[in-house]
């Protein structure tokens, strides 16, 4: 699993609002969606938002390198 749909799991999991999440990042909420959940299309999140999605959701970026569980 790509780190972007490993992130996207993350948040769903804890019941993150993803509106609320790019609001509050200053992320593009249809940029975030691609990149986290359409199984459909192959966008990774960029290094622009991977940071700052991390530093909201207050986990260190290595955590999602490895397949996995998040606690």
């Amino acid at each position: 699993m790509k780190i972007s749909r490993r992130i996207g799991a993350y948040i769903k999991d804890r019941g993150f609002n993803l509106s609320e999440v790019a609001r509050k990042t200053g992320l593009d909420y249809q940029s975030l969606y691609v990149s986290l959940y359409d199984e459909k299309r192959d966008r990774d999140l960029r290094t622009e938002e991977l940071i700052p999605l991390c530093i909201f959701l207050n986990v260190d970026p290595r955590v999602f390198a490895e397949d996995t569980v998040v606690q």
